[in-house]
């Protein structure tokens, strides 16, 4: 199961506060959009310690895949991965793409949350 593993997180709350609703596009060589991901609405459950991101990517144009991405808090540690409930067939690299980006976002809103234990390295490059 694909997932990353944030530590030093001080305000878990602050980044359901801080989330927005994104489209990611990427294309391929030939600079053709060849992949977009979409992340829309977020979630908080009462205790205030796992966050839901609805996620859908589309790849090549007539494949696409809908799950939540979950961030689940423990101590000062936040584990990001795919929901088990809505986990995806394939484990594409839209999808593998779609978890770092949730990763990176964290780091932007709190420079100093770093990587710990993950399996998605090539993806937080």
């Amino acid at each position: 199961m694909p997932h990353i593993v944030l530590i030093n997180v001080s305000d878990f709350e602050n980044f359901f506060n801080n989330f927005k609703k994104d489209v990611l596009i990427i294309k391929n060589e030939n600079n053709q959009t060849n992949t977009i991901i979409r992340f829309e609405e977020s979630f908080l459950n009462q205790l205030k310690n796992i966050i839901l991101i609805k996620t859908i990517t589309i790849e090549n144009i007539n494949q696409s895949q809908t799950y939540y991405i979950m961030a689940m808090k423990k101590n000062n540690q936040i584990t990001i991965r795919l929901d088990p409930l809505t986990d995806p067939k394939n484990k594409t690299d839209a999808v593998k793409t779609s978890l770092a980006y949730i990763a990176k976002q964290y780091k932007k809103i709190d420079p100093a949350i770093s990587i710990g234990k993950t399996n998605l390295e090539q993806y937080l490059l």
